[in-house]
């Protein structure tokens, strides 16, 4: 088997599980690859009012929501280019795969996830609703031999990537099933250099804060609606309260990991870590709520969910006044990392 090196590394870097297949993919093999991967997060933050549309407005689930972070240009700034094929055939899939592996690149596709037994077991152990069951995935291919190929997935119920065996004739079966769905965005990722652009990210930090306005009305909406949503969602991670926490508390993860190489200080480092601690919280507070299990009151969730938003304010209030008096917000580091 032609098999990548250091497929161990490929880690999540996303723990509140909140970012698109594709995004978190390309997190954990790129923050396998350099210790400078939390660079990509400066514009974690984000827009509440993009995330109210997206869930609220749209109906549409975490997983699908582009966020602002883990793109293209910023893979650049971090050293990594990403080269799309779009759809291929499944002739020249796998003729190409060989040669993308063996120099030391992965392959990313999408196909339609219920051809593969490994995401049939997870979707009925997680009560995924049977019409979802066929929806596209993203992925990650990281080894290949004439009669396997080797997934990197995160299937497993921490939703941590592991390696995965499949035969090529799943690949080839599930692509004589519906060839119009299989292979779609093929592309590949190449390191490029061992450094960051640290300038651009610098510039990119300061771009994203000059433009960045939010009241986190986004809280208040959350708790108005949970009684609603709980007598109405079908499933519990379709409620757009349980989407719109997903995204903020992972976000703010992120967030808070990126303030780690600034040169922020220790009262907007300390502001962010609490936030990011109580946007958690909150989230499987609000989870609980919606699968009806035993947890808090509506009224004493609401109350939680207007300290965060207050809290965020007060937060970006300090953060846009810190940056704007710093000469320098991502310094060299003296030493290694």
């Amino acid at each position: 088997m032609i098999k990548l090196s250091g497929v161990e590394r490929i880690r999540t870097r996303d723990p509140n599980n909140h970012l698109h297949c594709r995004k978190t993919q390309l997190l954990a093999y790129v923050g396998g690859r350099t210790p400078w991967s939390d660079l990509l997060m400066y514009g974690a933050l984000g827009s509440t009012s993009a995330i109210h549309r997206h869930c609220y407005l749209r109906g549409k689930d975490r997983w699908a929501f582009d966020t602002p972070y883990v793109t293209e240009d910023d893979l650049r700034l971090l050293g990594f280019e990403v080269f799309s094929a779009g759809t291929v055939d499944l002739a020249r899939f796998e003729s190409g795969l060989p040669g993308f592996l063996a120099a030391g690149q992965p392959v990313f596709f999408y196909a339609p996830r219920h051809h593969f037994p490994h995401w049939v077991e997870f979707m009925r152990r997680a009560g995924t609703v049977p019409e979802e069951y066929g929806l596209l995935h993203s992925f990650l291919v990281c080894g290949a031999s004439g009669t396997d190929v080797l997934l990197v997935d995160n299937v497993t119920d921490d939703h941590e990537y592991v390696p995965l065996t499949v035969g090529w004739d799943v690949l080839r079966d599930g692509h004589a099933r519906e060839p119009e769905r299989w292979f779609t965005g093929c592309a590949t990722v190449r390191q490029t250099s061992d450094a960051p652009d640290r300038d651009g990210f610098e510039a990119a930090y300061r771009a994203f804060l000059a433009g960045f306005r939010d009241g986190f009305e986004l809280y208040d909406v959350i708790g108005d609606h949970l009684v609603v949503e709980r007598a109405s969602v079908s499933a519990t991670y379709r409620a757009p309260g349980v989407n719109s926490m997903a995204l903020l508390a992972g976000s703010r993860a992120l967030f808070r990991r990126f303030l780690a190489h600034t040169a922020h200080g220790e009262q907007v480092r300390v502001a962010y870590a609490r936030i990011a601690q109580l946007a958690a919280v909150l989230s499987d507070r609000v989870t609980a709520f919606q699968a009806g299990l035993p947890a808090l009151p509506a009224d004493r969730i609401r109350r939680g969910l207007a300290h965060l938003r207050l809290r965020e304010q007060q937060a970006a209030r300090l953060l846009a006044e810190e940056a704007a008096d710093l000469p320098q917000i991502l310094p060299v580091p003296v030493t290694g990392r």
